[in-house]
């Protein structure tokens, strides 16, 4: 018996669902499955691609790099899409862990600190991201930084995608809020002659299913804030 969730998308780990399986959902909702459809694959899996782009901002995946350490080396370049560092386990493999601690590094306490760490973000295509270190970690030893980064896009409608199953349904949302925004747009730039009537229809269309894509995202985001999380002090 397949599983679904309660927005009807089928639940299913992330690898198990394709950008194409994602896209024939789409289209089913767009009434857009014909023989001769308003939108090719190229537009609806570039839509799907902004969806995910988007969803990355509020929702990023989780990744770990895990990086040599290097004798007399203070500075180290982390993945070049890293949005930003949760924790640093140095040395890793210990029991129990052993974590660094996220101290400013133009503070005296990072100046003076045997273990600390500052991450320096990326925001411009001039620089990396790096991470920064208050000593210099011993040479074998490895550092493994838990990140967040972006999901990956999709290049076709083969490639799996890595935003969980149960959130599909936000994705689908914000492909239709575009498709119903492109057409408006085009509506707006080449008139067919529907009048005012016709422009103030796919401009409601278009503002309710941004609304509603608005919707399915911050019930997520919600709930995701009511989350309990353990905070250290010391």
């Amino acid at each position: 018996m397949t599983a679904y969730s309660g927005t009807g998308t089928r639940a299913a780990t992330p690898a198990a669902v394709t950008a194409g399986a994602l896209l024939a959902e789409c289209r089913a909702a767009l009434a857009d499955d014909g023989g001769a459809p308003t939108f090719d694959d190229a537009t609806l899996l570039g839509f799907l691609n902004e969806a995910m782009r988007e969803y990355s901002q509020h929702l990023p995946r989780l990744g770990v790099a895990r990086l040599a350490a290097q004798a007399d080396a203070r500075a180290y370049a982390l993945p070049g899409d890293t949005l930003a560092v949760l924790d640093v386990e140095y040395p890793e493999g210990r029991e129990p862990p052993a974590y660094l601690r996220r101290v400013a590094y133009k503070s005296e306490r990072f100046l003076w600190s045997a273990d600390a760490y500052d991450f320096l973000p990326r925001h411009d295509l001039n620089s990396a991201p790096r991470l920064l270190l208050s000593f210099s970690a011993a040479a074998g030893e490895t550092l493994a930084v838990r990140h967040t980064q972006p999901h990956a896009t999709a290049a076709t409608s083969a490639d799996y995608l890595s935003v969980p199953a149960e959130h599909h349904h936000v994705l689908l949302q914000y492909v239709l809020f575009a498709a119903a925004r492109r057409l408006q747009a085009a509506e707006q730039a080449a008139p067919t002659g529907g009048g005012s009537l016709l422009m103030a229809q796919l401009a409601a269309n278009a503002r309710r299913h941004e609304l509603a894509y608005l919707n399915a995202l911050n019930r997520i985001l919600s709930q995701r804030a009511g989350e309990g999380i353990v905070v250290a002090w010391g």
